[in-house]
């Protein structure tokens, strides 16, 4: 029942969000500076995961619920676990914790440097408290993934594209690595 009403309130969101969005906004051009910082990021992610999958085996922490999850989803059914985690997932995640959460967290009276500083902040324990259990080493990952996302969509002047990009990427690299594994 709690994911029926997660999904309505989602659906909802998304629905919102994407009323919030001007044809013109999505028609617009992607620059090399947005490119620039959607690599980067991604980079930056990769990396965050590599760090955390060693020292998650060097300190033998054990995987979190959602990993469990995702591992168990996937050995059933492959492809519409990838399609749903590389795609899917991604365009959801992005709408609902950057879209929505900036949208209304830095209005125009509330979007100086230090407001954004802080929107990142809470943004990206929001992001990771949805993501893991109570283990330490999962949350300070999964919060820094959510703090790159956050200045990601802010350095990107809010073209949520750029995040979806650096999400689908992200876990499109998960997969490679889980595959060579």
């Amino acid at each position: 029942m709690p994911w029926k009403l997660g999904g309505y309130i989602g659906f909802i969101g998304i629905q919102h969000e994407l009323g919030n969005y001007q044809v013109a906004t999505l028609k617009s051009r992607v620059n090399i500076a947005q490119l620039g910082t959607v690599i980067i990021a991604m980079l930056t992610m990769v990396v965050l995961i590599i760090v955390d999958l060693k020292l998650g085996a060097m300190l033998n922490i054990p995987e979190t619920s959602n990993s469990r999850s995702l591992a168990w989803m996937l050995g059933e059914a492959p492809l519409p676990m990838i399609v749903s985690v590389v795609i899917f997932s991604p365009i959801c995640e992005e709408l609902i914790f950057r879209g929505i959460f900036f949208s209304y967290a830095l209005t125009n009276q509330y979007n100086h440097r230090n407001y954004q500083m802080i929107a990142v902040v809470i943004n990206s324990l929001i992001f990771a408290s949805v993501h893991v259990d109570a283990n330490w080493e999962p949350w300070i990952c999964y919060t820094l993934m959510g703090s790159i996302l956050g200045t990601t969509y802010l350095l990107a002047k809010r073209d949520i594209r750029m995040n979806i990009l650096v999400h689908m990427g992200t876990n499109l690299a998960v997969f490679a690595l889980a595959a060579m594994s």
